[in-house]
C-alpha cells in the first residue's frame, strides 16, 4: 500500500503542470499559443466581469500565490491589488506583457477629455506581437528547458498575428467613414492601427453629462453614425436612449476575447460593416 502511495505521489509530481496567472483572457490565449499544454493558466478576471471594478476573492489570491509568474496588463485593479498583495506574492514573478509598448493617453484616443493611459494594447494585432514576445522571454527565463519549444511556437504565432493584421487591414481599405461610436473607449489602439477614430460615450468611466450628449449628437449627425458598439453584455438607459433617438443599431464587441484571433476578426468585420 505504501509503495502504491509513493508511486502515485511520484506520478503526480512528474505530470503536475506549473501554474502561471494572467489578468485577462487575451493574455491566456497568448500564453497558450507559446506554452501549449505545458502550463496551467489561471485567468484572474472571470468571463463577463468588469475589469475596472474587479476585486480579489480569497481563492483568487491563493491561485496567485501558487503561480510562478503573474502576467499583468496595466489595468486599474492591478495597481491597487499588487500593492496590497506584495507580501503574499514573494515567490511569484510579476511581469507586464506590455513592456516596451508606448502607452497612449485616453485623451489622445478620443474627442473627449480623459485622464490616464489606455491599457487596451492587445486589441492591435501588431502590439499583440510584443505581448507574445514578452511572455516568451519570461517563460524561457522561468522554464529554460523548454526554450526551443517556446521559440518555435512564438515564431508560428507571430506569423498568425501578421496574417490577422492583413485580414483586418483589408476590411478597412475602402471605408469612407472613419468614425465609430463606442460606449467604453477600449478601441483606441485598434482605431489608430487602421486609421479610424473611436467616439466614446462614457466619460472617465461615468455617464455623459447633457453638454457631452449635445456634442455627441452633433458628431452622430455630422458623421452619419449608424451604430453604437458596446462591451459584451452591456446594457443601460443611456445606450437604449441613444439607439432609440438616433436610430442606431446596438452591436456588441468583445474587448477581452478568449478566442482572440477569431473574435477580433469578427469584431473588425462588425465595425467595418457600419463604416461602408
Amino acid at each position: 500500500m505504501r509503495v502504491l502511495f509513493l508511486c502515485l505521489i511520484s506520478f503526480l509530481s512528474i505530470y503536475a503542470k506549473n501554474l502561471v496567472s494572467v489578468s485577462i483572457a487575451p493574455q491566456a490565449y497568448f500564453v497558450k499559443q507559446i506554452a501549449k499544454d505545458t502550463l496551467e493558466i489561471n485567468i484572474v478576471i472571470p468571463p463577463n466581469a468588469n475589469e475596472h471594478t474587479f476585486e480579489f476573492k480569497p481563492s483568487g489570491i491563493l491561485k496567485l500565490e501558487k503561480s510562478d509568474i503573474y502576467f499583468t496588463a496595466n489595468l486599474e485593479f492591478e495597481k491597487i491589488w499588487i500593492l496590497k498583495l506584495k507580501d503574499n506574492l514573494k515567490n511569484t514573478k510579476i511581469i507586464s506583457t506590455q513592456n516596451s509598448i508606448d502607452l497612449i493617453s485616453l485623451q489622445e484616443h478620443s474627442k473627449h477629455h480623459h485622464h490616464g493611459d489606455d491599457p487596451h494594447t492587445w486589441l492591435d494585432p501588431l502590439l499583440a506581437k510584443t505581448h507574445a514576445k514578452n511572455i516568451t522571454l519570461a517563460l524561457i527565463e522561468q522554464y529554460p528547458q523548454n526554450k526551443a519549444f517556446y521559440e518555435q511556437n512564438l515564431e508560428s504565432f507571430l506569423k498568425e498575428l501578421d496574417e490577422l493584421n492583413l485580414q483586418i487591414q483589408a476590411l478597412f481599405k475602402h471605408t469612407k467613414n472613419k468614425y465609430f461610436l463606442v460606449y467604453h473607449p477600449s478601441w483606441g489602439y485598434f482605431a489608430k492601427r487602421y486609421h479610424l477614430s473611436q467616439i466614446p460615450i462614457e466619460i472617465e468611466g461615468k455617464e455623459p453629462k447633457p453638454k457631452d450628449l449635445a456634442k455627441l449628437t452633433k458628431l452622430i449627425q455630422k458623421e452619419q453614425i449608424k451604430a453604437i458598439f458596446v462591451p459584451k453584455g452591456a446594457s443601460n438607459n443611456t445606450i437604449k436612449a441613444m439607439a432609440s433617438n438616433y436610430n442606431l443599431k446596438i452591436i456588441e464587441l468583445d474587448h477581452l476575447p478568449s478566442d482572440y484571433k477569431n473574435e477580433l476578426l469578427k469584431d473588425a468585420k462588425n465595425i467595418a460593416s457600419v463604416l461602408q
